[in-house]
């Protein structure tokens, strides 16, 4: 137990140094990109057959350094009767934000392609903080068996019970 105890706080350790290796070049992909506005060239959807699931591809173009360019982006959508499918002109009159890294300013990110599509300005993070959520969990599993291999080891009792017996 007690090798399972340190190994659950190493791999614990090592989640926290991932999270702050994934944290840290997130937050400096938050510095280095630049949000622009996209407008929506295209729109296709195909409902997958034999399921309620349809595949929504749309082409965006923005203005990136100055010059023209585009982006597709793809996902799916879970659709019923009571929550049907949106129309193309709906689906070409949102407003969508491209997220990318401008020229001048590669070399302060380990991401400098990252190209992200949003339905905001504001930058989520890629990672977020899943990583020091791990970390915790691990760390924390550990010491708890730590903390149970101690209360219940017999040498620990047998000890208690000589030196209350002496006592009396």
């Amino acid at each position: 137990m007690k090798a399972i105890s340190i190994i659950l706080i190493v791999v614990g350790i090592i989640f926290g140094f991932l999270s702050l290796r994934s944290f840290w070049s997130d937050h400096a992909y938050e510095k280095a990109s630049t949000t622009v506005k996209a407008s929506v060239k295209s729109v296709d959807i195909k409902p997958m057959s034999g399921k309620a699931v349809a595949s929504i591809r749309r082409v965006l173009y923005y203005i990136r350094d100055g010059v023209a360019d585009s982006t597709e982006q793809n996902y799916s959508k879970l659709y019923t009767n009571n929550n049907p499918l949106p129309s193309e002109e709906e689906l070409k009159s949102t407003s969508l934000y491209v997220r990318y890294v401008p020229k001048n300013r590669r070399s302060e990110t380990v991401f400098p392609d990252r190209v992200l599509v949003s339905s905001d300005e504001e930058y989520e993070g890629y990672y977020n903080r899943a990583m020091f959520g791990q970390m915790f969990a691990f760390i924390l599993l550990g010491l708890m068996i730590r903390l149970w291999r101690r209360k219940n080891n017999p040498h620990n009792n047998n000890y208690q019970n000589k030196t209350s017996s002496l006592s009396i």
